[in-house]
């Protein structure tokens, strides 16, 4: 990943220039009247938009001025004055404070100085699809002012929504499956008027954040969820006609924010992950008991036919599958031998552990 952080010397190097008939305006909310300077970006239209704020030893001093040695350099540097008439004015100043044109964008300051206004992140709520969109901006230039302790609380936020662990897996999993049953009994396929793909991470926004970004302790589990979805599930074509897919539980992925290396990944995972399912097949259920009870062979064949044939979508998902073989009391009448059933729950969970352990591979991560 290239560095994000500026030598100090560089990180006034000037932005992009303004659109032709371009307009200067004030954000609507980071505008404070009692603030003593104004911070500007260019929009993406090309517009100059304006922050008035407090300067960063007062803006929440304990993580601003703290943690950014290069905010809190940049705002010790008296701000040059030039002669007006019989007084001195800034020379460069907005609403009669001093002004920074900062080198950033606009979007990207709006998702920085929100951090600093709202430090318990109240606006990111867990399992919010949208967080690494959201968060993107602030990230960049919390790595880019040194920032360490916000680059510190977006990345433990984009990790608690990803598990690192089996266990953790487990329970997001058995999380997802309360809200699935909980929007299924819906007519409309909302509850609180959110669908439920708004209510779960999602996978190829996190990949990119990761990768650009250096968290590479996210990205087996966004991997492994991007793997289990079609590529025609598209978050906006989705959204374009919620009634269609989203009402039904859908579960969709911005492709769109994928380069090369990551379809490259995912491909070469989902590859892997369908070996994996094969050996479930030919290891678990394949052999034949060898203590040559009566029917179990044959019982142990129709739980491999049983996931097969009413479990296809799960078909894709080695682990769930692997879960279920850890419950087949919970699934069968019809059960294997007392010790072909234990065998095979050993069996599972090992192949499980070690499927999770190789993930990273799996997704040629290392």
């Amino acid at each position: 990943m290239a560095d994000q952080r500026h030598p100090r010397g560089a990180i006034w190097e000037a932005g992009p220039s303004p659109a032709v008939g371009a307009q200067d305006e004030r954000h609507p909310t980071i505008y404070y009247d009692d603030g003593n300077v104004v911070v500007s970006g260019l929009t993406q239209r090309g517009d100059r938009q304006h922050f008035r704020v407090l300067p960063p030893a007062e803006i929440h001093k304990s993580i601003l001025a703290r943690h950014s040695p290069v905010l809190a350099d940049m705002f010790a540097i008296p701000p040059l004055r030039a002669p007006v008439g019989c007084q001195t004015v800034y020379a460069e100043s907005y609403d009669g404070v001093v002004h920074v044109q900062m080198p950033d964008s606009a979007e990207e300051l709006v998702s920085f100085l929100n951090m600093f206004y709202d430090p318990l992140g109240t606006a990111y709520k867990r399992f919010d699809p949208n967080t690494p969109v959201l968060v993107e901006g602030a990230l960049k230039l919390a790595m880019k002012y040194e920032c360490d302790a916000l680059r510190h609380r977006i990345v433990s936020s984009l990790e608690a929504d990803w598990p690192q662990t089996l266990a953790q897996w487990d329970a997001r999993r058995a999380e997802a499956v309360i809200l699935r049953s909980e929007h299924s009994l819906q007519l409309t396929g909302k509850v609180n008027g959110l669908y439920l793909d708004d209510r779960l991470p999602e996978p190829a926004s996190t990949i990119r954040i990761a990768s650009d970004y250096g968290i590479p302790s996210i990205l087996p589990a966004a991997f492994y969820t991007l793997a289990l979805l079609s590529t025609d599930a598209d978050w906006d074509d989705c959204r374009a006609n919620p009634g269609k897919h989203l009402r039904f539980g859908a579960r969709t992925a911005r492709w769109r924010l994928l380069d090369k290396r990551d379809l490259m990944r995912l491909v070469h995972g989902q590859k892997l992950l369908a070996g994996h399912t094969r050996s479930i097949g030919t290891d678990i259920f394949g052999p034949r008991c060898q203590r040559g009870v009566k029917g179990c062979t044959k019982a142990r064949s129709d739980c491999w036919k049983y996931f097969q044939e009413n479990a296809p979508n799960s078909m894709d998902d080695p682990l769930d599958i692997l879960h279920d073989c850890m419950r087949l009391d919970t699934l069968f009448s019809d059960l294997p031998c007392a010790a072909c059933t234990s065998d095979i729950i050993v069996m599972a969970e090992k192949k499980r552990r070690e499927l999770w352990r190789s993930l990273p591979a799996v997704f040629n991560l290392e």
